[in-house]
């Protein structure tokens, strides 16, 4: 109510003046990984929805919002990158982030860091809802609707595993319930094999 009625940009302002300079360091998931390289040089991944992004940030230093939440923050939680670490990247990527509203967009709504402060989920998403929202997935060599096999989509797989590793967090959240009673349609080898398959792509084994 107060967001909606006082307006966004108050309520960013209001949650970063209240809550700094500890909401620097706040991290929900515990997420300990450097960002990815990537993020500095796309060429590195065939992901097509990631690479185009990250290029245009390079080119133009600005992206729109939804961009940054479902391609950027989307793939930065799904692997585990600390929150400070993304939030740095879009200070230096970004010429509109100022740290009052950079900072609780990056690590508040973008990697759900402060725990639901900002938002009332965590902003994660399969290839599939990609696919729906823009156009990058045409062309591309994975396949949003697979999870496994050397053609999956990286965010699918990687949207699974999130939602095995932190199951039991996910399941009480009530916009979060249903999608964690999904895992229910998966088999233990199924499972393993997003496990095994999301872990390559840690690694960077998978790009």
């Amino acid at each position: 109510f107060i967001r909606q009625i006082i307006g966004w940009r108050e309520y960013v302002n209001g949650i970063y003046w209240l809550k700094m300079p500890d909401y620097r360091r706040v991290n929900y998931f515990g997420f300990t990984r450097p960002l990815p390289q990537l993020y500095w040089e796309p060429e590195q991944t065939d992901l097509a929805c990631l690479r185009d992004t990250i290029a245009l940030v390079q080119q133009h230093a600005f992206v729109h919002h939804i961009p940054r939440l479902m391609i950027l923050c989307n793939f930065a939680v799904l692997t585990g990158v600390n929150p400070g670490a993304l939030s740095d990247w879009f200070w230096a990527a970004f010429a509109d982030a100022m740290e009052w509203v950079e900072l609780p967009n990056v690590v508040g709504m973008g990697t759900f860091g402060d725990g639901g402060l900002m938002a009332s989920k965590p902003y994660v998403a399969t290839g599939k809802y990609i696919q729906r929202m823009s156009p990058h997935c045409r062309g591309c060599r994975y396949d949003p609707a697979h999870r496994t096999g050397n053609t999956a989509c990286p965010f699918t797989t990687l949207y699974w595993d999130f939602l095995m590793r932190h199951e039991a967090t996910l399941a009480a959240n009530p916009r979060m319930a249903l999608q964690v009673k999904n895992l229910a349609r998966l088999d233990d080898t199924q499972k393993q094999a997003v496990r095994e398959r999301a872990a390559a792509i840690r690694r960077g084994e998978v790009a």
